[in-house]
């Protein structure tokens, strides 16, 4: 039904009858739709690229404990010499001391490093430790007698996606026995 200005009764002008979007609608929400699905995906990437570091930083973190636990087999007279009869995880060349006297510090490099997971996605840990000598005495010489180290246990890894080295560091009081 028809009204005198050519409007329908329920409002609409005649000749507009149909319901529904015009292109010029479709085409801004498309694009709406468009930009916030390329931020999700941009987001994605991130998430994945975060993992990832975290993922290595957790192993290699895991990894420098148990390298500290496997250190306690280790005598402490000889936790900053070089040995490659013990242990095979374990054998080490030493070098030092280096610093003042009143802190020493020995280099260890162990022979074997870690390899955690298998392929093709095992990662490759490379492992050192130093070990500082402690002056408890207070006489400006540290030296085995004094009875404590510092055991400083360090892990590089090669970043996989930003390809990087990444290290982290545990570090731990020994005393004597």
């Amino acid at each position: 039904m028809w009204n005198d200005g050519g409007i329908k009764d329920d409002g609409r002008k005649a000749g507009r009858g149909r319901d529904g979007f015009t292109l010029v609608e479709i085409l801004i929400a498309l694009t709406i739709l468009s930009i916030g699905i390329l931020g999700i995906v941009g987001l994605a990437g991130t998430a994945i690229k975060s993992s990832g570091s975290a993922r290595g930083l957790t192993q290699a973190t895991n990894a420098a404990q148990d390298r500290l636990e496997a250190l306690l087999s280790v005598p402490y007279n000889n936790l900053e010499a070089s040995d490659n009869t013990s242990r095979a995880d374990l054998q080490r060349a030493c070098a030092g001391p280096t610093g003042p006297v009143s802190r020493p510090v020995y280099t260890c490099t162990p022979t074997n490093q870690l390899t955690i997971g298998v392929a093709p996605d095992a990662k490759q840990y490379v492992w050192s430790y130093t070990v500082t000598l402690i002056d408890l005495d207070g006489n400006g010489t540290a030296d085995s007698s004094d009875g404590l180290k510092r055991v400083d246990v360090s892990i590089d890894w090669l970043e996989q996606y930003s390809k990087t080295t990444k290290k982290t560091t545990l570090t731990t009081m020994r005393a004597k026995e």
